[in-house]
């Protein structure tokens, strides 16, 4: 903790002060719980820079934010719902759904802590893995699939996969019935190049896009607007994804709230994200906006 004078005390939300070790029992292995006595200790300084500013950081936007958290894990629950194991064979690209899983957890952890351009990284690293297992899984290249999983072969380029995705007749002819360029589409360009590109900005670090641009200062600091960017990438890379997840595992029922999700999409989306959802989600009124 910062020294007295450099503090200010938590007056609302005193939950968020507390620090602890889950104890065994809090893991599904209770073995994952280990021995908690510490055997190189960080030192105190080390610490407090670590940890200072970021704590600053999470504890402003949680202050301001508790709706949009919310949200976000309503998005993410979401999308873990999707495919439930059953006991029987995975679906081909189960895997990379549990990576963008994984990135949609993420990002709003690092954002919330003031690290915006590496949260948006997240998001643009959901959409490639989505992207790419689509990609394979509408050729039915199972073998290319395990070669991109396991490391054999040069990773895919995300402008390739859009390219061979939008090039299946199944999926021309839904795209098709949406205004030019859809999703998948190139010159004009889709909202899958145009999400892409805007995400890429902040992952690749483009003038503007640094943390010293969007913090103009040394950091992390709290920078509101920052994290409401970060909240409109997030809503609009769920139901990119989700579609992705429809066209690589055709039995996906449609996520219960992705019409809503979809009627606040943003620039990206070019206006089309209801009527992309239903084209790609036909007949599917298992949840809202039916």
């Amino acid at each position: 903790m910062p020294p007295d004078e450099l503090s200010v005390p938590i007056t609302e939300g005193r939950f968020r002060e507390r620090r602890v070790y889950l104890s065994p029992e809090a893991f599904a292995d209770p073995g994952d719980g280990g021995d908690h006595t510490p055997t190189n200790l960080i030192d105190r300084h080390v610490w407090m820079h670590l940890m200072d500013s970021p704590t600053d950081v999470l504890l402003q936007t949680t202050d301001h934010f508790g709706s949009t958290f919310l949200a976000m894990r309503s998005i993410s629950d979401m999308w873990i719902s999707g495919i439930v194991p059953d006991g029987s064979d995975l679906p081909l690209v189960f895997d990379a759904y549990l990576d963008a899983y994984d990135e949609f957890e993420a990002a709003p952890f690092i954002a919330a802590h003031g690290w915006y351009r590496q949260a948006t990284a997240g998001l643009r690293n959901a959409l490639e893995v989505m992207a790419h297992a689509a990609r394979f899984a509408v050729r039915g290249e199972r073998t290319g699939y395990a070669a991109w999983r396991d490391g054999t072969v040069d990773p895919p380029k995300f402008q390739n996969s859009v390219e061979l995705i939008g090039g299946q007749p199944s999926v021309a002819a839904v795209e098709a019935a949406l205004p030019p360029g859809a999703l998948f589409g190139r010159n004009p360009d889709g909202v899958l190049r145009a999400l892409y590109q805007e995400l890429c900005r902040f992952a690749h670090g483009h003038p503007g896009h640094t943390n010293a641009d969007i913090w103009e200062s040394n950091g992390p600091v709290f920078v509101p607007e920052a994290f409401t960017q970060f909240w409109r990438d997030f809503r609009d890379t769920f139901p990119a994804c989700s579609i992705l997840l429809k066209l690589a595992h055709p039995g996906l029922e449609r996520p219960a709230d992705l019409p809503e999700v979809a009627a606040y999409a943003g620039a990206a989306w070019l206006g089309i994200a209801p009527s992309a959802v239903t084209a790609y989600f036909p007949g599917d009124c298992s949840g809202r906006g039916c």
